[in-house]
């Protein structure tokens, strides 16, 4: 980043070694902030991974190619200690020698800014940091909204969120450090972990920005409620058997309709089923345009996802159906759940999959009352996006503190008995 920039106000270097493919979060958030930044006159300039897309890195404003390695790359080997430890120590030399090779040069006033935080990264940019004089480290954000290993007590996950911390903090001082994590329980354990202070802050979702006028992929005919299932395409994320799901919802309710976004390789039984039923299957991710047409398309959306897996993880097709006024079903003991709990979004949470047809069926008798529950709370997801957490990092890097954003600090040791 040249010293000669004229934009106003510190300059932004983003650094994502997960940014490479078009599709997904990565790639969403990428493309907004530098959208945004371009519109606000302010300096950004993303450094990615050198596998980046060619189609995605004219829409990053022509980034620097420099992560050799993925975030989610693993680099260590050994039973689940020593892999996880090997993993902190490789990659955090490798992050460094990327950095080393990056051209970026920055001052104090300026922000770097890890939308996708992990310790390996946090190490390896703070013995990059390290060997830079006092006056050309800038303050540096943190992002948190999942957990890609358990955080454990007595695991070297835990270790190493600690040891990155502290070194980061030795590089930049805690106070210019900025940790924000996008929900209660995932701050908790980062707070406790870290050592450090975690603010709760906005999700990290341009809900209209990047979306163009488009039309849904293909709709099953008919005028019945149109269910939307998202998840397929990542055998992560789903978790239930969807075909004798969806034979069984449409044998009680032969009204409904289903649009189900499947792997390459989908499910034989809902191909069989696509053939006679009110259902399309649509394969593989969705350009942000029609991802946004087919959630205003849907009446309802089924997230059938796997609950140790969001149970302090946030949803982005969950969040865009709230933004946009859709309600949703969703395992409880997730997330998800809990913002409909907390009636912060519509929807039917689950407790068993076997119950999930119960509440498909639920649902789908009060989507009338659902949908008007969602049209309701759908103003708040709009101004807790992307752009809200943009302004309030911005604030904090200009030395403007961080207003009455709430913060989960890390509980004091017990007493003495």
């Amino acid at each position: 980043m040249s010293p000669a920039d004229t934009r106003s106000g510190p300059r932004i270097a983003l650094l994502d070694s997960g940014l490479s493919r078009l599709m997904g979060h990565h790639s969403h958030f990428g493309q907004g902030l530098a959208q945004l930044c371009a519109r606000e006159g302010v300096s950004l300039t993303t450094f990615s991974a050198k596998s980046v897309e060619a189609k995605l890195a004219p829409r990053l404003g022509g980034p620097v190619a420099v992560f050799a390695r993925s975030l989610y790359q693993p680099l260590g080997n050994g039973d689940i200690y020593d892999r996880d430890w090997n993993d902190f120590r490789t990659g955090r030399q490798l992050y460094a020698a990327d950095l080393d090779q990056s051209g970026l040069e920055m001052q104090a006033s300026d922000l770097i800014w890890i939308p996708t935080a992990r310790p390996r990264e946090i190490a390896g940019l703070a013995e990059w940091l390290l060997k830079r004089e006092r006056d050309h480290r800038p303050r540096v954000a943190l992002g948190f909204h999942r957990l890609l290993r358990p955080l454990a007590p007595g695991s070297a996950e835990g270790l190493t969120h600690r040891l990155a911390t502290d070194r980061l903090a030795e590089a930049v001082g805690r106070d210019r450090i900025f940790p924000y994590a996008t929900n209660h329980r995932l701050a908790q354990r980062l707070a406790g972990a870290m050592n450090l202070g975690i603010y709760l802050a906005p999700l990290p979702h341009f809900y209209g920005a990047l979306a163009s006028p488009a039309s849904p992929p293909a709709l099953p005919p008919g005028d019945g409620p149109l269910l939307v299932i998202f998840g397929d395409p990542d055998a992560r994320k789903n978790g239930v058997p969807l075909a004798g799901i969806v034979r069984e919802a449409l044998r009680q309710r032969p009204d409904l309709r289903f649009v189900i976004q499947v792997r390459a390789e989908a499910d034989p039984g809902l191909l069989e089923l696509e053939k006679l039923r009110p259902l399309k299957l649509v394969e593989g991710w969705l350009e942000e345009d029609a991802f946004v047409a087919l959630i205003r398309a849907a009446d309802l959306l089924l997230l059938p996802y796997r609950r140790e897996r969001y149970a302090d993880t946030i949803s982005g097709p969950f969040a865009f159906a709230a933004a946009h006024e859709r309600p949703a079903i969703v395992p409880a003991g997730t997330w998800m759940a809990e913002r409909i709990a907390r009636k912060q979004a519509a929807g039917v949470a689950y407790k068993r999959d076997a119950a999930l047809i119960d509440a498909l069926m639920l649902a789908a008798d009060r989507m009338t009352k659902l949908k008007a529950q969602a049209a309701a709370l759908a103003p708040r997801w709009r101004v807790w996006d992307a752009e809200a957490l943009f302004r309030l990092v911005r604030q904090w890097s200009l030395g403007q503190g961080t207003g009455k954003l709430r913060r989960v600090d890390p509980k004091p040791p017990p007493g003495p008995r």
